[in-house]
């Protein structure tokens, strides 16, 4: 399981995503490890967020779009690995909140849309997405390589 983190940058594109996954892939292949689940974020797409709200396309976006760009190379090379048997689970913002027992609300793709179309305004506890994620371990739900080619990536919110 990976949550990593790596701040934005205004000056220099970030890496950290992609070559700490490079890392985590190979050491898995050594280990014969085949199970991923790893945490990016919604609109890591370059173009999943252009029915977001004024506020998010033009100033939240820009302003962490390094970090999301390398998110997104990351998942693309994740959709390339044919051995490995990987889910992106892509949380809205998070919350400092421990787990609770709501149920989750999942969607294929890069936000989870409201009944209108549009990606709802929240966030979720980090403690849900520990839970979630770590009910994915001994599952094939939301697998990548289980269909060749796919682009199944898992997308949360409560």
């Amino acid at each position: 399981m990976s949550c990593l983190g790596f701040p934005a940058s205004f000056f220099s594109g970030v890496t950290g995503y992609t070559m700490s996954m490079a890392a985590v892939v190979g050491a898995m292949r050594e280990a014969r490890v085949s199970r991923l689940i790893t945490m990016t974020s919604w609109y890591t797409e370059p173009n999943s967020g252009t029915q977001s709200s004024y506020l998010i396309r033009f100033l939240l976006l820009p302003m962490i779009r390094s970090v999301l760009n390398n998110m997104y190379e990351m998942e693309q090379t994740l959709a390339k690995t044919q051995d490995i048997n990987w889910t992106v689970v892509r949380p809205p913002g998070l919350k400092n909140l421990p787990a609770s027992a709501q149920e989750f609300l999942t969607h294929e793709g890069y936000f989870v849309p409201e009944s209108g179309g549009q990606p709802p305004r929240s966030a979720v506890g980090r403690g849900d997405v520990a839970r979630f994620m770590l009910s994915l371990l001994n599952s094939n739900a939301w697998s990548g390589p289980v269909h060749p080619a796919s682009d199944l990536t898992e997308c949360l919110t409560l």
